[in-house]
């Protein structure tokens, strides 16, 4: 027998279809993440209600590192399956009108940011930036162990500030959603309270990497002298990156900005510590500076300076100096001086753009015979790659006619 629902009682009839309605709702939003962007306040009270964190994704519409985690990994059945069922997962337009007090309060400097908050606002973990799947769902569930999170890290380290593990570990639990220099008071702290025999340790080494950036600081001077001896704790290649990366994170910004004044002071102190690695890297960032601010000259001195001592056994890096000479150069002393380095890199590493560069040199010079030498052999080294050689025949095109105006002979003058 078949039992139809238009056979049905009104009131029957009408529980019937609500309760597909319900189930349909249930089954579709088990397919995708539940986004609420009802604000703060509303989360928050959803959090007591449903006994669960809230977890805020703060992000951008043009953001390309937030459409990436949205698409790649918020769509993840696994990731929606345990983000459901552990979480009010909320979202916060970082441009929309109305967000300044959420940014305010939590601190919010860039995207994509994510804050676990309890259901009181107190913010339990931070992450920033694109988190791939495993990342994204690890540092999730670590989210939600109580001896984990930030006021239980805090709190232990707060009852004895000479704790160096205590200290580590809160500090580790910091830098995955704040910059390192925001760490620095923190650290310093930490590092005020010891005498200099007492900081040669891997505790220390772990607190120092992870939690200072200030080169000026006594702890970090202690570092630069004392290298070798944090070497054997670790190994000097991770001393180097520490270096590295202390000198990127101070340098970086400044160059994308283009401020001549505080390039020079900021460089200065990057200058003190003493490594050959830093050396390496101030020379690239000389080079930066000076090619954003169009200072051709300077460019080229440092260039001529530095070239051998930092870059003479990288053919691309080479390539980069020399395109940039050439293109900014008119005096042959430059373009002679620059035609010597292509050819280094060409004897390093022979290579279609390489050769191609070094005819276009020799037309700057005003070479025609040997930059169409050159061009031929692009074109030849092209050829036997596979590849179509446009940019060889283009220039060769280019040098033909040169020559057959070189060739003319000169108007005779009527009298």
């Amino acid at each position: 027998m078949q039992f139809k629902i238009t056979n049905m009682k009104p009131h029957f009839r009408y529980l019937i279809y609500l309760l597909a309605f319900f189930f349909s709702f249930v089954v579709q939003a088990q397919d995708s993440i539940r986004f609420d962007e009802s604000g703060l306040e509303a989360v928050i009270q959803r959090s007591k209600v449903e006994k669960k964190p809230v977890f805020y994704m703060i992000y951008a519409n043009w953001c390309v590192y937030c459409n990436n985690i949205k698409k790649n990994v918020l769509k993840d059945p696994e990731v929606i399956s345990y983000m459901n069922s552990n979480y009010i997962f909320a979202g916060l337009d970082f441009e929309k009108n109305g967000s300044e007090s959420f940014k305010e309060k939590y601190k919010i400097k860039s995207f994509p940011t994510f804050i676990i908050i309890d259901e009181n606002g107190i913010e339990l973990a931070r992450l920033t930036g694109e988190l791939k799947k495993e990342k994204f769902l690890s540092e999730a569930k670590l989210a939600l162990n109580p001896k984990q999170q930030l006021p239980f890290l805090k709190a232990e380290y707060e009852k004895d500030k000479t704790n160096g593990i205590a200290l580590m570990r809160y500090l580790v639990a910091l830098k995955k959603g704040n910059e390192r220099k925001e760490l620095n008071p923190i650290a310093h702290e930490y590092f005020e309270k010891l005498t200099d025999d007492k900081i040669v340790s891997e505790v220390n080494w772990k607190i120092f990497t992870n939690g200072v950036t200030d080169i000026e600081s006594r702890e970090y001077k202690f570092v630069i002298t004392n290298q070798q001896a944090f070497a054997a704790i670790t190994s000097q290649k991770r001393v180097n990156d520490k270096f590295k990366n202390s000198v990127i994170e101070l340098l970086k910004p400044i160059v994308k900005t283009n401020d001549i004044a505080n390039y020079k002071k900021q460089r200065a102190i990057a200058k003190t510590i003493n490594s050959p690695v830093i050396d390496s890297l101030l020379f690239q960032y000389d080079l930066d500076h000076y090619e954003a601010n169009k200072d051709w000259t300077q460019y080229k001195k440092v260039a001529t300076e530095n070239i051998k001592k930092h870059v003479w056994n990288s053919p691309k890096a080479i390539k980069d100096i020399v395109l940039n000479v050439m293109r900014n150069s008119t005096d042959s002393q430059s373009l002679n001086q620059s035609l010597s380095w292509i050819k280094h890199s060409n004897e390093l590493e022979e290579s279609y753009d390489g050769i191609l560069l070094e005819a276009r040199v020799y037309r700057k010079l005003n070479n025609i015979p040997s930059a169409i030498a050159y061009t031929k052999k692009a074109k030849a080294f092209s050829t036997s790659m596979g590849w179509d050689g446009k940019e060889a025949d283009k220039l060769l095109a280019d040098l033909l006619i040169r020559k057959k105006v070189a060739a003319k002979p000169a108007a005779k003058p009527k009298k």
